[in-house]
């Protein structure tokens, strides 16, 4: 199980590294931020899984983002 969970956390923090545009030296900071991500997904687990809102935490580069929908301009008001 404790391979699983490393597993996980190193899938994010290489995500991380990837998005921050592969800077030199960050590890440990990406390390603990993927890890406090994963802490926060255990402890928010209990109330709400991730299955159950549909998430795939194990998707190497999840952010978790949310976007806003835009309204095409032929709908849009002039």
């Amino acid at each position: 199980m404790d391979n699983d969970k490393e597993e996980l956390i190193r899938r994010r923090a290489y995500a991380i590294w990837e998005q921050e545009g592969r800077p030199e030296g960050q590890h440990a900071r990406h390390w603990e931020q993927a890890s406090r991500e994963m802490q926060g997904e255990n402890n928010s687990a209990s109330d709400n899984s991730a299955s159950d809102r549909g998430e795939n935490i194990e998707s190497e580069g999840a952010t978790h983002a949310t976007s806003i929908p835009v309204t095409p301009a032929s709908e849009r008001k002039p």
